[in-house]
């Protein structure tokens, strides 16, 4: 009988009926999915707070070269733009979208790199307790590993977007940003029970996956992963 087509809710199955060296290509899709939806899921987030904080601040117009070269300038010919206004009225959310608009991006770079990064982690911990198998197997168990991300993702995202659509919010911009992270704060709580969720659910896999991969006891390759999955936890709470 051929075993799960994935190791998320049957990791002992799925990694047993591949004999411990499961399909790379198979995780590295999986990566590629994470990596594109992790994307993707900053650029809608960052285009609901633009929308939700729609109130107007006033900055300085980067068409006007500034007063320095317009009213005391020792130029005989004055710079283009002079005849532009030195402030002009935007929208706050938007200005702060298009400061944080190279989250996307980076994204895009930082997820593989963390599945390499993880994978050596995970590899040279094993080493160090014995294990034996290739490099490239225990990328695809760091792979799968990564997967259960995606619901503590969609998850809360979709209660910031809920919480950004549905909070009234003041015409004046400090007391509207005050009212936002308000109506926010509350997602905190709800994130960090997510993360101890996807942390055993993520967890869970490795281990399984490890043991196969590895040539390891469950009892041996949980120990790895519990002790690395605490550190990672405790970094990303703190």
């Amino acid at each position: 009988m051929a075993g799960p087509r994935t190791p998320l809710l049957r990791p002992d199955s799925y990694f047993g009926a591949h004999d411990g060296s499961p399909p790379f290509a198979h995780a590295a899709a999986a990566v590629a999915v994470v990596t594109l939806v992790t994307a993707g899921g900053l650029a809608v987030l960052l285009g609901e707070f633009a929308a939700a904080l729609d109130v107007p601040v006033t900055v300085d117009n980067p068409a006007y070269p500034g007063d320095r070269f317009c009213e005391d300038s020792p130029l005989d010919d004055t710079p283009s733009g002079c005849g532009e206004p030195a402030t002009v009225e935007r929208e706050a959310g938007a200005l702060v979208a298009e400061e944080l608009s190279w989250l996307p991006p980076a994204a895009v770079a930082l997820v593989p790199l963390v599945w390499l990064l993880q994978g050596a982690v995970l590899h040279a911990a094993s080493a160090l307790a014995d294990g034996s198998g290739s490099f490239g197997d225990t990328l695809s168990v760091v792979a799968w590993g990564m997967v259960p991300a995606l619901a503590r993702l969609l998850g809360i995202g979709a209660l910031v977007v809920y919480r950004l659509r549905t909070t009234p919010l003041p015409d004046n911009p400090e007391s509207a940003i005050a009212a936002l992270q308000a109506s926010i704060a509350g997602v905190e709580a709800v994130g960090i029970l997510a993360a101890v969720a996807v942390a055993l659910w993520g967890g869970a896999i490795r281990s399984y996956g490890l043991a196969a991969a590895r040539d390891h006891s469950l009892g041996e390759a949980a120990g790895v992963v519990a002790v690395l999955t605490l550190v990672g936890l405790v970094l990303e709470l703190v």
